[in-house]
């Protein structure tokens, strides 16, 4: 039984990448959630950098607690 679970997912996976690989229109939609969380990334550091002021000087960098840079 757990064979053929294993067979059936490993098959149905590589439909997925046989149809991702052949068909570009059916990799722009499988690949759809990752580019709009890197447009929402990319608009939220863009509304990050708005906001910086030129004449406040940027806060210094510390490593995390307990780590020692030597």
């Amino acid at each position: 039984m757990i064979n053929l679970i294993v067979i059936v997912v490993s098959a149905m996976m590589l439909a997925l990448l046989m149809g991702w690989w052949r068909w570009p229109a059916f990799r722009a939609w499988i690949e759809a959630p990752k580019h709009s969380m890197l447009r929402q990334e990319r608009r939220f550091d863009d509304q990050n950098a708005r906001t910086v002021r030129p004449d406040v000087p940027a806060a210094p960098h510390h490593s995390p607690a307990g780590a020692s840079i030597r």
